[in-house]
């Protein structure tokens, strides 16, 4: 892209800045600002065509995204390479332990009813689980597209 060319500032002689060195200042501040406004516009496009691309790139149009589960005690590394699989494959990540202790934070309904199975040292039953996960699809902005 080539840069706006912008014709040397007029001297006035004074250094009062007034007349039309001030002119000139406000024309080029407005220069920069169109030039600023042209370049966010290129880049959010860009970005998004990236993203796009990346996801064409590893097969992950047409909702075909990889769905999988890692399963593992503690320590094995699932909050580890998580995130990881989830950046590389443009994916949704949701962590069930993360979904419990933030729906008990929040003390919603199935907040409530996991805090009480786990107060009594009980597992929280999968029909609350699926529940939490149902409701983390549909309202979390990161898994719009998978």
């Amino acid at each position: 892209m080539a840069a706006a060319a912008a014709a040397p500032a007029p001297s006035s002689g004074s250094g009062s800045g007034s007349g039309p060195e001030l002119e000139y200042l406000k024309s080029l501040v407005s220069q920069l600002q169109d030039k600023i406004n042209q370049l966010e516009k290129t880049a959010g496009s860009t970005v998004g065509a990236a993203v796009q691309t990346a996801k064409q790139a590893v097969g992950l149009t047409g909702g075909n995204a990889p769905r999988m589960v890692l399963i593992g005690p503690p320590g094995a590394g699932k909050g580890t390479q998580a995130p990881n699989i989830s950046s590389k494959y443009c994916i949704c990540h949701l962590a069930t332990g993360d979904m419990l202790r933030s729906q008990v934070a929040r003390q919603t309904d199935l907040g409530k009813a996991a805090k009480k199975i786990m107060d009594q040292g009980g597992l929280v039953s999968d029909e609350i689980m699926v529940g939490m996960i149902k409701e983390e699809l549909s309202k979390n902005p990161e898994c719009k597209e998978g």
